[in-house]
């Protein structure tokens, strides 16, 4: 069902960038931004301090930047960038 609300959204906006802190509705408007030239960036949630969330090793592999609010987490997605606290 998301896909199908995804399709229209970006193609009536044509964002040049797509920023989100996860959820798995976030996931497909990721792969097909992804598709349509974005720039993907996911900001992992603070509560993730310790494990993995699928959303995010989901896009993990198609982001433009992937940041980590602890420092712990770059064990977990090597890619990303250690922010510290973002609110």
């Amino acid at each position: 069902m998301n896909w199908c609300l995804a399709v229209p959204i970006l193609l009536r906006f044509r964002p040049h960038a797509i920023v989100t802190t996860g959820s798995h509705t976030a996931v497909p408007f990721c792969f097909l931004g992804k598709l349509l030239g974005c720039k993907i960036i996911y900001i992992l949630s603070f509560c993730r301090i310790d494990s993995k969330a699928a959303a995010a090793s989901a896009v993990y592999p198609i982001a433009d930047l992937f940041f980590v609010q602890w420092p712990q987490m770059l064990r977990a997605y090597p890619k990303s960038k250690n922010v510290g606290p973002l609110f």
